[in-house]
């Protein structure tokens, strides 16, 4: 179990890495690519091959205007993807260090990967990650991405949209902590200041977390993940209502939160068969959400077929497209993927967005 935490230290991209989410995805520095930890930011599955498409950013050397640097380039690093509920935007986190040799090694993160317009720079790796936006094409490619413009001077992620993208949630890194805070939309397309949700969601007791926001698509339900006292064992997922403010949260209890860890819960509560799915020490799973918990004795675990270990997933609101991080335990590099579902319910082969 990777505990290591510099969330105290350093900006979002610190906790997000070196607390060994990406390093319990892969096995950890210097362990053998075996055995089983939860999420793409933590405890995973090791082993099995995972992506495997390349992707080459920047200009071919000649005198035109620099070629549009991908999603997923073939250095630095994006990250925590998530896709709006109707599938025209996809947001995710970068960073021009390439953090696969630390992840595989513990050798230090390599300064490697373009510089996207916007990006803020730091000396320090683990304290510099902005959230990107990229737009669905009408041929369905995606945009070349943008700086979404929320980002601080410390390391930002784990951003999502709901309201057709006028309110934002994430991870705000401050140089000395991480909080979770939202913005909303001026009439005039720029973002509110952020705002913070409190004390009771933001809990900076000595060695304690939260991470990896969500939030229901009226904005009235706000799931996370934390280590704060209460929880059933280590890392769980939390739920706190909006009534005018933030209640008190309140453990999900199981069969979400087990004695080992969970993290990255999403939902998808339209239609007939609303679903909902979190990673956890066993993998990805999900079950159908009757409104307070699992309509089934037991959550299932999901499989998609050309990754390993899917995690921080995301879906579309028809619930036929889910987007996730997917890594690959050669290179400790991740990829952001979709897979599209399948007539009979299942998930379709894992393909990169780019």
């Amino acid at each position: 179990m990777y505990n290591t935490r510099l969330e105290e230290k350093t900006g979002s991209a610190a906790k997000r890495w070196k607390d060994g989410d990406k390093k319990k995805m892969f096995g950890g520095a210097g362990a053998a690519a075996a055995g089983i930890r939860s999420f793409v930011l933590c405890a995973v599955l090791v082993l099995a091959a995972g992506i495997v498409s390349n992707c080459s950013g920047g200009s071919d050397g000649g005198s035109g205007p620099p070629a549009p640097i991908p999603i997923n380039t073939a250095s630095g690093w994006s990250d925590s993807p998530s896709i709006s509920r109707d599938g025209q935007r996809l947001y995710f986190m970068y960073s021009r260090y390439d953090f696969g040799p630390w992840i595989i090694s513990g050798t230090p993160p390599v300064l490697s990967g373009p510089d996207r317009p916007g990006l803020h720079h730091s000396a320090n790796p683990w304290d510099e990650s902005d959230i990107y936006m990229a737009v669905r094409n009408p041929d369905g490619t995606w945009s070349e991405a943008v700086n979404l413009g929320l980002n601080g001077a410390s390391g930002d992620s784990s951003g999502m949209e709901i309201d057709g993208g006028n309110t934002f949630i994430w991870l705000h890194g401050s140089g000395a902590g991480n909080d979770i805070v939202m913005a909303s939309k001026a009439p005039d397309g720029t973002w509110n200041i952020p705002v913070n949700p409190g004390p009771g969601i933001n809990d900076h007791t000595a060695g304690v977390f939260q991470d990896n926001p969500h939030l229901s698509p009226d904005g009235k339900g706000l799931w996370f993940t934390s280590n704060r006292a209460g929880g059933v064992d280590k890392r769980d997922i939390w739920f706190s209502l909006y009534t005018g403010s933030w209640s008190t949260p309140v453990n999900m209890g199981s069969p979400f939160n087990t004695t080992g860890e969970e993290d990255q819960i999403w939902s998808a509560p339209t239609g007939t068969t609303p679903e909902i799915y979190w990673n956890a020490s066993e993998g990805l799973k999900r079950c159908t959400w009757n409104g307070s918990t699992c309509a089934e004795a037991s959550p299932e675990i999901v499989t998609i077929p050309g990754c390993s270990y899917a995690a921080e997933v995301s879906m579309t609101d028809d619930g036929q497209y889910l987007y996730f991080g997917c890594g690959d335990p050669a290179t400790g590099r991740v990829k952001i993927m979709y897979s599209v579902k399948q007539p009979g319910g299942s998930w379709g082969q894992a393909t990169p967005v780019d």
